[in-house]
């Protein structure tokens, strides 16, 4: 910097001298040695000397940054010894003594405290301070921190047989470390543990009988409050038999602090305290905690109750449950120096009551509540493990913007549940009339009535696709009836192992997307779908199955055709798109839930079901709650709003899931994104910024699709690559979906709070492991062959990053919010796999090539007879 002074006199010490002349009996002398080619020493020294000179330049090019960093260094050293510096410095001093003397003060009250624990032959009840005793309410000391108690004070039905704890003792497991302490001693001294400290809610007293109080908020570790202090201040017990619990004590609290009072002994105003009873007859203004004013011993405590019971009011002195200050107290000074002289006096001065309430805690600050933080302190509470749960056990569970996923119209709250086992979520009429009224879908009501009663039980799953149930669906009844039964006669186990046996299953979308089959809807009866039409002859197969699906590569299962008329395969010249109706709705296909049942491939599909589009709508849910059309990330945001955000994102994120597959016809063709025109705007007359048309073609594509590495992406979140290493599921997932929002041509010319904004909700859907995405666990199975792997000469897999494509996000970015490039292959603009081959040969025989109806060349087993045929 220029304000630090580089020609200061700062001697320099060099390592590498260099003189510039040699006297006569320095100068080199050259030795040669006998034989082949002579080597002369001088070589050797010239080599010498130039890596000298080498290294010097290195030093003096060092030099000036060398004066800075010490000029710099001094400054420092100099500024801290003087100003500022020594006056923090004395102040931390301060601090320091302070702190010291308030130790010494707290031990000594800890010393008096333990006196008069120790003080068995003379001690009171620690709640209402009486030392009498009957045949049914004896005192009773805990045996680990002798603290005493009357048993009806404390809840104690019967004396204990052997060891009594109090519940302190018992809630921190020191009542087996005392047993287990006593067991290895023997007959040894007593044995003494500490407690840890304990905070009463009301009082800052750390020693007596506590009893642990209810939190209507989740928290981190229990809180303790004094028997005594609860009672004083009318708190009841949670539940009257246990007597183990006190109900919350945050309303009460909150009422002291409005008050705003403090305690005319410690000077504190933590918890709850009392009136001097000269309140009303002499204006008395002093507040007491009831612990402080009996610890203190110049203040009358008159309890309500004793060892017999409650006090009659007419029969003592003062009002019960009432305290005075030293003032309006008539305690004779001389009673309590004459306890002091026999030693039996161990109360504690003024001084030491506030020492103790100064080391009590800082009260904790309540959290905001979530529908009143703005964008700051929401991102601040979801970097907390504990709140994040908390923030996905909200969401995930609430009903607000959730979709059915059969239909994917939203559900009603008023109307609609979830499963109370699975969590899956479906109109009753869309799959499971039967349900009714009730939550639990029919696959788990299946499980729980047969799955130890069937003789052939099955666990219910589709056999029309390979979906997992959480991530294809609800499952509803199906049936095929074979042709003949003649060929099954005798066969009943090996009947019931295929699909025409009894209780088969098949998800609710394979089953009445296919046109093939036929949907049996009654209302209050389980759907049923009849798949006669769809099944071969053996029972195990369908009549798809010479077909892949274009998206998981699978031969097996029920796929369906676009429906596009002009539609044809990738790779293909005749046969239309085929594919699982499953794989289509995790892929983000268009699924339509309208009367013509409709089902498109990504080349198809309408504008609604575009990448693009999907995030628009999600902008749009966004700009809902501002009336607004620019974002106000600071406004707070209700649970309701929340979780509509929540659910939208994690259908996004599923079909980026999928990418790994789509990429390429991204590249190749683009989508059918289109303008959302509004009331009044005229296309014609609109630019295309205004209209936010991206323009690009297949080569400019492909360039974006390779710079925010979309395809690796997809098979990155397909497996859950980002959960293998800790923190990858934050910074480098963050990065990696920065780079795929904020490429134009896929997602749209997007603002930077706009990018910031679609990054977060989907980051937060990949850590909610929602089993709707279909990732990790829940992920579908796909072929290892065909164009689920490369064309690059070593049959990479798309499906999965593999050990040679870095994770992307992981690499900091390069050029803007893309990662440096990264040599990886891809099929971009290559003529794509045939994906429709056909199996038409009859004949048996081992493995041939054979021509399928698409001019492409490629292996096929040939099938059996019996294995052929529709029914």
């Amino acid at each position: 910097p220029s304000t630090i002074d580089i020609t200061a006199d700062w001697n320099v010490v060099r390592s590498f001298p260099l003189r510039s002349s040699y006297t006569s009996s320095e100068a080199p002398v050259t030795d040669s040695f006998s034989g082949d080619g002579g080597i002369s020493n001088d070589i050797f020294l010239s080599e010498l000397r130039e890596k000298q000179k080498q290294l010097l330049s290195l030093e003096s090019s060092i030099e000036t940054s060398s004066r800075t960093i010490l000029s710099k260094a001094h400054q420092e050293q100099t500024a801290f010894a003087t100003g500022d510096h020594l006056l923090r410095a004395e102040h931390d001093r301060n601090k320091l003594a302070e702190y010291n003397a308030v130790q010494t003060r707290l031990r000594e009250a800890e010393l008096a405290w333990q006196a008069q624990l120790d003080q068995d032959m003379d001690a009171v009840c620690d709640v209402c301070g009486d030392g009498e005793v009957t045949p049914e309410n004896q005192i009773i000391f805990c045996d680990a921190c002798n603290v005493a108690v009357h048993q009806r004070c404390y809840g104690i039905d019967a004396i204990p047989s052997g060891a009594y704890f109090c519940h302190t003792c018992t809630h921190f497991e020191i009542d087996k470390e005392v047993s287990a302490a006593r067991r290895r001693a023997g007959s040894g001294p007593a044995v003494k543990i500490t407690r840890p400290s304990v905070v009463c809610e009301l009082c800052p007293r750390r020693q007596g009988a506590f009893v642990e109080v209810q939190c209507t908020v989740a928290t981190k570790k229990a809180r303790w409050v004094h028997v005594g202090c609860a009672k004083w201040q009318g708190m009841n017990y949670v539940d009257i038999e246990k007597k183990d619990k006190i109900e919350d004590l945050t309303a009460l609290k909150e009422h002291f602090k409005v008050q705003d009072v403090a305690c005319c002994l410690c000077k504190s105003s933590i918890g709850a305290l009392h009136p001097c009873r000269a309140h009303g007859s002499h204006g008395c203004d002093k507040w007491l905690h009831l612990t402080c004013a009996r610890s203190l011993g110049k203040c009358s405590v008159q309890h309500g109750e004793n060892c017999e019971g409650f006090y009659d009011p007419d029969a003592i002195d003062y009002p019960p449950w009432t305290l005075a200050c030293p003032e309006h107290s008539e305690i004779d000074p001389k009673s309590l120096e004459e306890e002091e002289e026999e030693g039996k006096n161990n109360f504690l001065t003024p001084e030491q009551l506030v020492a103790i309430a100064a080391s009590y805690p800082p009260e904790p600050i309540p959290p905001k509540p979530f529908n009143r933080m703005n964008h700051t302190e929401r991102k601040e509470y979801w970097s907390d493990p504990e709140n994040l749960t908390e923030f996905f056990d909200e969401v995930m569970s609430s009903l607000d913007g959730a979709k059915c996923v059969v239909c994917e119209l939203p559900a009603d709250p008023t109307i609609d549940k979830r499963c109370d086992k699975c969590g899956i979520l479906s109109h009753a009429d869309c799959a499971d009339p039967a349900r009714g009224d009730g939550a639990t879908c029919l696959t788990c009501r299946f499980v729980e009535e047969n799955a130890n009663s069937l003789r052939y039980y099955e666990e219910p799953r589709c056999h029309m696709c390979s979906h997992p149930n959480a991530s294809g669906g609800p499952l509803v009844r199906s049936y095929a009836k074979p042709a003949s039964m003649k060929v099954w006669k005798g066969k009943t186990i090996q009947f019931q192992r295929t699909i025409f046996g009894k209780n088969k299953f098949c998800h609710a979308l394979c089953g009445m997307w296919n046109p093939h089959c036929d949907t049996q809807n009654k209302e209050f009866h389980d759907t049923i779908i009849d798949c006669t039409n769809v099944v071969m002859a053996n029972g195990k197969d369908h009549v798809s199955r010479q077909h892949r699906c274009i998206l998981c590569g699978l031969h097996t299962g029920c796929k369906v055709d676009c429906c596009a008329q002009d539609c044809i395969a990738p790779g293909g010249t005749r046969n239309p798109a085929k594919f699982h109706v499953t794989c289509a709705r995790q892929a983000g296909f268009e699924v339509s839930s309208e009367s013509n049942m409709s089902v498109m491939c990504f080349r198809h599909s309408s504008c609604e079901f575009v990448f693009r589009a999907r995030l628009e709508d999600m902008k749009e849910i966004e700009l809902s709650r501002f009336s607004s059309k620019t974002f106000k990330a600071s406004n707070p945001m209700s649970w309701g709003h929340a979780a509509s955000l929540f659910h939208t994102a994690v259908n996004i994120l599923r079909t980026l899931g999928w990418a790994w597959r789509w990429a390429e016809w991204w590249v190749e063709d683009g989508d059918n994104w289109e303008p959302l025109i509004e009331p009044g705007q005229v296309e014609a007359e609109m630019t295309d910024e205004e209209l936010r048309i991206v323009h690009s073609d297949p080569n400019s594509r492909a360039e974006d699709a390779r710079q925010c590495r979309l395809a690796a992406f997809g098979a990155a979140l397909r497996n859950r690559d980002y959960d293998k290493e800790a923190g990858d599921d934050r910074e480098p997932l963050e990065r990696a979906l920065m780079a795929v929002i904020s490429t134009r041509s896929l997602a749209g010319p997007l603002k930077k709070r706009e990018v910031e904004f679609f990054v977060t909700w989907l980051a937060l859907a990949y850590r909610s492991k929602s089993p709707i995405l279909g990732f990790g666990d829940d992920k579908t199975p796909v072929a290892m062959d065909g164009f689920c792997v490369y064309q690059d000469g070593h049959a990479s897999p798309k499906y999965e990053l593999g050990p040679k494509r870095p994770l992307p996000g992981k690499a900091m970015p390069h050029k803007g919010v893309f990662e440096p490039p990264v040599n990886e292959p891809d099929d971009y603009l290559i003529a794509p796999v045939s994906v429709s081959p056909v199996r038409n040969s009859k004949k048996k025989g081992k493995n041939k090539k054979k021509k399928n109806s698409d001019d492409d060349i490629m292996e096929v087993p040939l099938e059996d007879d019996v294995d052929g045929g529709a029914i």
